[in-house]
């Protein structure tokens, strides 16, 4: 789409991505041996948890455009209160009867203690060493996504007298604090212990993707503000950010195994995952939809619905894989352990069709209630899955 426009359909598409990458991640690489870390396919399986790299970027460019924006335009501070509404309405009511859906279904009497309670359903899992991983395993990407929703607007009010130049050096050097806690975390702890894994699963080791996707909203805000189409070179090779992608992934694929990394090839595998995740999104960014063959397979209808229903594929799919295990789907043969893992992607997609229609949809109405609210609030993201919500007038 034009930089000129504030919003970005194609995102959609993005999030279905990320979310299948995801999906792939747990269902292919942790479950079928045809997948598996020793082999040729398993290596690059084990490297599709980038989904969620990208959800982080797309969160931190549809969020943060709509400030940068306003600044530019001249206007007033957006309204921090309808911000917050719309984000806890994204994220809230689906991960809530979600994390009620898993526990009951597998038996995780801990989600409903006393302590289980604010600490799952409080996007609190991550601060506590033995719950990291626990109740709705994935939702740690929620975490991590609730702490940088309530730092932005504290961002943008300190950026708010600074010019765009200032601002990306500002944001070069958020990204190298966040290295640095993330150079610190991996050389202290070993992320193939699974004690040590809430070390990785805090905020400030992923400042450098969030802050790589606000930078692209700064530059994308300042090139609209020039109103100017996008260059025509950007518009015909949209192919060359996804072949950029394409080769930091073939990178990261070779810097060991996951279980086994050394913490120099897991630090160097995360910041080329950062790489991946710019270059997945940059086509979206500058250019028109339709314009380029990156664009034209981002405008696909089954791949925006599928983005449509993206926060429930990342909220289920866990879920609709241990249910084909309960109920016996069990096979040694290739054959067969690719067939459920395509039952378990038709499933997973079902059970976000249910997600999105009857929780999601329903509870984004009562955005309403801070309809005057100014453009903060027009395009967003989760990523979910991180968190990856879907659709594009909500983040």
């Amino acid at each position: 789409m034009d930089v000129r426009a504030e919003r970005f359909p194609l995102f959609d598409s993005l999030r279905a991505v990320a979310a299948l990458s995801v999906v792939l991640f747990h269902g292919a690489w942790q479950q079928l041996l045809v997948f598996h870390p020793d082999n040729f396919l398993g290596r690059y399986a084990a490297r599709l948890n980038v989904g969620v790299t990208v959800f982080f970027v797309i969160s931190g460019f549809l969020l943060y455009r709509p400030f940068v924006a306003a600044r530019l335009a001249g206007g007033g501070f957006p309204r921090v209160g309808a911000y917050a509404w719309r984000r806890v309405l994204r994220i809230v009511p689906a991960y809530w009867v979600a994390l009620t859906v898993v526990a009951l279904a597998l038996g995780l009497s801990y989600v409903f203690t006393a302590s289980g309670v604010p600490r799952f359903y409080g996007f609190a899992q991550i601060y506590s060493a033995g719950d990291a991983a626990r109740g709705l395993g994935q939702a740690w990407t929620l975490c991590v996504e609730a702490l940088f929703y309530a730092l932005l607007p504290v961002w943008a009010l300190a950026m708010r007298r600074v010019g765009v130049r200032r601002e990306l050096v500002a944001l070069g050097g958020l990204a190298v604090a966040g290295l640095a806690f993330a150079a610190a975390v991996a050389v202290r702890y070993d992320p193939n212990l699974p004690g040590d894994v809430w070390a990785f699963m805090q905020l400030p080791n992923y400042l450098d993707a969030f802050a790589a996707g606000m930078a692209l909203a700064v530059v994308s805000a300042w090139w609209a503000a020039r109103e100017s189409p996008a260059p025509e070179w950007v518009e015909r090779h949209s192919w060359v950010p996804w072949a950029v992608a394409l080769g930091a992934f073939l990178v990261a694929a070779q810097l060991g195994t996951v279980g086994e990394q050394t913490d120099r090839e897991y630090f160097a595998t995360h910041r080329l995952f950062v790489v991946v995740a710019v270059g997945l999104v940059a086509p979206a960014v500058f250019g028109s939809p339709g314009r380029g063959a990156v664009r034209r397979i981002l405008s696909w209808r089954a791949l925006l619905w599928v983005g449509l229903v993206s926060y429930g594929v990342y909220l289920y799919h866990v879920l609709a894989f241990d249910r084909l295990f309960t109920w016996g789907w069990e096979t040694d043969e290739p054959a067969g352990q690719v067939a459920r893992l395509l039952a378990g992607i038709a499933f997973t997609v079902a059970l976000a069709a249910v997600s999105y229609y009857a929780v999601e949809r329903p509870a984004l109405k009562l955005k309403r209630r801070f309809a005057t609210a100014p453009a903060a609030d027009q395009p967003g993201a989760v990523s979910a899955p991180a968190a990856p919500p879907a659709m594009t007038d909500r983040p």
